[in-house]
């Protein structure tokens, strides 16, 4: 197959046409489109169950089309509404179906769905200018003034930077892409890897927050604030979405006979979740006791086809973005625009989304506490040991920074934020548009070196498991979930001599955390071919947190598995991210048997079955394992020509 005509038919389809809108508007048709009764679903919500079986229904019948006429229907589609989040869905779940376009490279949303990203004030200065079309396209634009989307007073938009990280976003979207609620069965261990990439984010926005001085992320959702005001309002700046005020309640459907009816039995379907965790046990739909674990747990919260049964424990994800996207206007009557919680793209602009994943979290954490414990001996890999694990900065990338001070190369992460320039299109109808976007964060590049010796002669494969947490003094029971995960990486060594030390160095850019470099619509149009093979993953430029300028203490955890025993298919070479992301395709089985966030996703005791209380405890008695300490430093704002600029200390 000719991947790269492939590549560049898809492609045409996703970009918007003047010549076939002005063909759309004198009101030419498609059979196929017609004889399917595809509309758009203005507001779409991908946590509506109606309307992503619709999506998903219009996509497997345009893909048993031939490839001409649904690539004809699609063209279309987006012709008719190239601003519709529904139909740029519909179109990439049909292009991700369909047999002959399932393995094409799909150019980055941010690309061809730009509203989605970017807020009004950088279309708006990117554009300069107003065409009717344009409008067509982008929605009304509101006049430019980035100092509106400031909110000086709101201490949360001290870490919009993050939040609205284009790489975040575009990962939030492609994992809910790869893994629909509905209406295909749950892939493998899907419910478990929701629960654990979300578990990651809260983590890593937690790391943030500290390093700003702020205290954890605190629950909001049922039993957890959903009775009081929402202190947190907030302003997106974007045409696709609705604002919310500070101090709003959860509204209530005012069209509904008993306006309380909704929420109300959401907090009955928490306390049945959490009664069912203490007994080990959910029921299913013919009321039978199945033994829960994090996976079946995770497909009941999100409700898809693998939930234990729906009308006892509901859609409790599902159902609070929705209710919280909608406290404007819960039951339509004024036809405003759903808040950024309605949509993947969206949704981890909002400071609330946080909040409402750290509810859900605490039911996966009562799970996780109701656990068998790991022991040390679940730990150990008998006949290897790690002598040394450092991080050090990369010299030839090191010195391409003018950077105003030496920096410690050794155990030291370094951080900076410059502007970043995105190019997108379906803004402009005659040409695509340069976006600057400020406050991208990005660090220098790293590598680890791991010293480790083999003390016996036989083969073994090591698969390498590398977390961070912020330092603390708290015991390790209640820091556990703070660690993150920056790399996993499998290392091979021949059969040999007695004691052999091996040299291995990973350099952060191979992280199977974080997304491969994405081909963008100008590498497909050049006839650029990807090696990558998935568009989800966490962005590398946030891969490390962003610390502080005086340098944030951090503990760099490393830990030797035996790959042989724990690997589903030890012997395939694995690519991509699959730590946050498993495998491509729909078949694919996650690759790692051990329970994700593993060791940190359960309570560690020792051989007394009393709890390890420090990391450092945790080495003592593992071999196999290595603490480092390390710094987080912010360099300041990046400038290309200058250097970077000075910081007020966090």
């Amino acid at each position: 197959m000719d991947f790269k005509q492939l590549n560049k038919e898809v492609l045409d389809i996703l970009l918007f046409d003047p010549k076939a809108y002005s063909s759309w508007k004198g009101g030419m048709s498609n059979i196929t489109v017609d004889s399917l009764g595809i509309k758009d679903v203005s507001p779409f919500c991908v946590f509506d169950e109606k309307h992503t079986r619709m999506a998903h229904d219009a996509a497997m019948q345009l893909s048993r089309k031939p490839k001409e006429t649904m690539l004809k229907a699609l063209k279309f589609l987006r012709t008719g509404h190239p601003k519709s989040p529904y139909i740029d869905y519909l179109m990439r779940v049909t292009l991700m179906r369909h047999p002959e376009t399932k393995d094409a490279t799909l150019p980055p949303s941010r690309q061809t769905l730009p509203i989605a990203y970017f807020t009004q004030d950088e279309i708006c200065e990117a554009t300069k200018s107003s065409h009717d079309v344009g409008s067509f396209l982008t929605g009304p634009l509101k006049t430019c003034d980035a100092q509106q989307s400031r909110g000086r007073a709101d201490k949360e938009r001290e870490l919009a930077w993050w939040r609205e990280d284009i790489g975040l976003l575009e990962h939030n979207f492609n994992w809910h892409l790869a893994y629909p609620y509905a209406p295909s069965p749950p892939r493998d261990r899907q419910g478990e890897l929701f629960a654990y990439m979300h578990q990651q984010m809260l983590a890593r926005y937690d790391f943030e927050r500290l390093a700003m001085g702020w205290d954890r992320v605190m629950p909001y959702g049922p039993g957890f604030g959903w009775d009081r005001p929402l202190p947190e309002g907030f302003n997106p700046k974007m045409t696709m979405c609705s604002f919310r005020s500070s101090d709003m309640y959860v509204a209530l459907p005012d069209a509904h006979p008993d306006p309380r009816a909704v929420h109300v039995e959401m907090e009955r379907q928490k306390e049945r979740l959490r009664d069912g965790i203490a007994r080990r046990s959910l029921y299913n739909d013919d009321e039978v006791k199945i033994p829960i674990d994090m996976d079946k747990l995770g497909n009941t919260i999100l409700a898809n086809k693998g939930a234990l049964n729906r009308n006892l424990y509901g859609e409790i994800n599902n159902k609070g973005h929705q209710v919280i996207a909608n406290m404007n206007d819960p039951s339509g009557k004024y036809q405003i625009q759903p808040g950024p919680m309605n949509w993947d793209h969206t949704a981890p602009r909002d400071p609330v989304f946080y909040r409402w994943h750290k509810f859900l979290d605490l039911l996966f954490d009562e799970n996780r506490y109701n656990m068998k414990p790991h022991e040390i001996k679940d730990l150990e890999f008998p006949g290897i040991e790690i002598e040394s694990f450092e991080v050090e900065l990369e010299p030839e990338e090191y010195h391409k920074k003018k950077v105003d001070k030496p920096l410690d190369k050794k155990n030291n992460f370094y951080t900076y934020s410059e502007t970043k320039d995105y190019t997108v299109y379906n803004v402009d109808p005659d040409k695509n548009v340069n976006i600057k976007k400020k406050n991208y964060m990005n660090h220098i590049p790293f590598s680890y070196k791991i010293s480790l010796k083999k003390t016996n002669k036989s083969y073994a494969m090591v698969m390498f498991r590398v977390f961070l947490a912020p330092d603390s003094d708290e015991p390790l029971e209640n820091w556990r979930n703070m660690f993150i995960e920056l790399d996993r990486f499998i290392f091979t060594i021949d059969a040999g001599k007695e004691n052999e030390v091996h040299d291995i160095k990973q350099r952060d850019s191979q992280s199977h955390v974080v997304r491969q470099p994405q081909l963008s619509v100008e590498d497909i149009e050049r006839g650029k071919e990807s090696s990558s093979g998935t568009s989800c993953g966490w962005p590398l430029n946030l891969l490390i947190p962003r610390g502080t300028k005086h340098g944030m203490k951090g503990t760099l955890y490393v830990m030797a598995d035996d790959w042989t025993k724990y690997g589903v298919n030890p012997q395939e070479a694995i690519q991509g991210p699959y730590a946050y992301c498993g495998l491509r395709g729909e078949k694919s089985m996650y690759p790692d048997m051990r329970p994700m966030g593993f060791p940190f996703d359960r309570q560690i005791v020792d051989n007394n079955d009393d709890p390890i209380d420090t990391i450092a405890d945790l080495v003592k008695r593992v071999p196999n394992s290595f603490k480092t300490n390390v710094r987080l430093n912010y360099l300041g704002e990046w400038n290309k020509q200058q250097g970077p600029a000075s910081e007020k200390k966090k």
